[in-house]
């Protein structure tokens, strides 16, 4: 029905949220006007979950306003959540208010107390000195809370309430400053930031090792100060139908990674391969290898982890689809030491390089079958020992295995060797004495000493 797929165009864009599409030449036939077109990621027609910078696919609509409302309540952190172009916009507009604020509650305390009707009067003693406008009082509401005091505007304490104002404009400012520069070292130095040197390959491989299909991920890090208990899994996303017929679009179930023989332990100190075996607890154990690159599934891999320096969780992800997993490659080793310098060295030009290496076609379930019934030993028949044998008159013979063979008298006759095993005597003192009798006696014995 389809015509060879060889001339797809694939249109890439430089950006990472751009999508790659590929589109499919017009088919023959009653299905000339049906294009078909096949985006990036988890499934036929849809971008991945998971970006490979490890931001979510996710948005959300339908809330409420008591909903919305919630995000207001948890001020603080809605604040470090936004994007540092509304964050700077926030930051700059609250000072900008405050000093508007008060620069407002001054403009009313010098019009109460008439400083703007005694302008011209030389003896009036006004509430601020030679503020004769707003601007004046915006200039002078901006130094006070700043403690800048250029010595043009000063407040008189004649003026009742000037006292108490500049101390309430102080104070709030105090408290305005160390909020927001909070605000600005706790954004600046969130941990999801450590993310970014923390390296994960491009391709994902799935090849043979010791007798399992398996599916290997390259991970690095950048920094010297490594991360702590650090620890690596996996979550398999597909569609699921229920034998309810309930549908999930993004049923999710557990792969488990280890990094040799440290189970879900990632020690970080260089690069490292963490494998994902696929056996009879793996989502991918039925998968063929038509299945695998099928695009309808996504795997999302997570590395967690303390930052040493401030004791803080770290999280790092990223996904993998069908286009990102290379079947029968494996990747090359880029650890080795430098005899120069006498340090074990590793190569990042090296961390996505993969060689190819010998992998059966097949499923993980079809190979442990494969292997099962090779490896599987022959099982001997046992006679059933209720059955009566045909020669009742013949003698019976019980080997090591306790299986009982009939014999007949001619063999009967056959000397048979007694292999059970003897009595094995303690050991006496050695006394050459003793030695010596025993020896002449076992002599006599074997007719040798006469």
């Amino acid at each position: 029905m389809w015509k060879s797929l060889s001339n797809l165009n694939l249109s890439r864009k430089k950006s990472d949220d751009a999508e790659q599409l590929v589109e499919f030449p017009l088919s023959s036939g009653d299905d000339t006007s049906l294009i078909t077109k096949l985006r990036k990621g988890y499934q036929l027609g849809r971008p991945a979950l998971v970006k490979k910078t490890g931001k979510y696919r996710v948005t959300y609509k339908g809330l409420s306003r008591a909903e919305r409302r919630s995000f207001a309540l948890d001020l603080f952190q809605t604040l470090i959540d936004l994007k540092w172009r509304w964050a700077s916009l926030i930051f700059v507009l609250t000072f900008f208010i405050v000093y508007f604020v008060f620069a407002v509650i001054w403009y009313v305390l010098a019009k109460a107390h008439g400083d703007f009707d005694n302008l011209n009067n030389p003896t009036w003693t006004p509430c601020v000195e030679r503020a004769k406008t707003f601007a004046d009082l915006m200039l002078f509401s901006i130094e006070t809370q700043t403690t800048i005091g250029y010595g043009t505007f000063y407040p008189n304490t004649s003026c009742s309430g000037s006292l108490l104002l500049v101390f309430v404009q102080i104070t709030v400012g105090f408290l305005l400053e160390t909020l927001l520069v909070g605000f600005l070292i706790v954004k600046l130095s969130r941990p999801k930031h450590r993310r970014h040197t923390l390296l994960f390959s491009e391709k994902a491989c799935i090849c043979k090792e010791d007798g399992e299909l398996c599916l290997e991920i390259r991970v690095g890090d950048l920094r010297k100060s490594h991360l702590v208990d650090t620890s690596s899994f996996g979550i398999f996303v597909s569609e699921k139908v229920s034998s309810e017929g309930v549908v999930y679009p993004l049923y999710q179930q557990q792969m488990e990674f280890e990094a040799h023989q440290m189970q879900d332990r990632v020690f970080l100190m260089w690069p490292l391969t963490i494998r994902h075996k696929i056996n009879e607890d793996s989502p991918l154990y039925s998968m063929t290898f038509d299945q695998m690159l099928s695009n309808t599934f996504e795997i999302i891999i997570i590395l967690e982890g303390t930052i040493e320096a401030t004791g803080e969780i770290c999280q790092a992800r990223t996904s993998y689809s069908s286009k990102d997993i290379v079947w029968g490659h494996r990747f090359v080793n880029m650890v080795d030491f430098d005899e120069d310098n006498g340090q074990w060295r590793a190569n990042f030009e090296k961390f996505n390089q993969t060689v190819p290496t010998p992998t059966p076609k097949c499923s993980g379930k079809q190979l442990s079958e494969i292997y099962g019934a090779s490896n599987k030993p022959e099982r001997t028949q046992v006679p059933d020992r209720t059955q009566v044998p045909d020669n009742i008159g013949g003698t019976f013979r019980r080997s090591q295995s306790q299986i009982i063979t009939p014999m007949t008298e001619e063999a009967s006759m056959t000397k048979i060797p007694d292999r059970r095993p003897r009595p094995r005597h303690s050991r006496a003192p050695f006394s050459f004495t003793g030695f010596q009798s025993q020896h002449l006696e076992m002599g006599r014995v074997l007719n040798v000493f006469k």
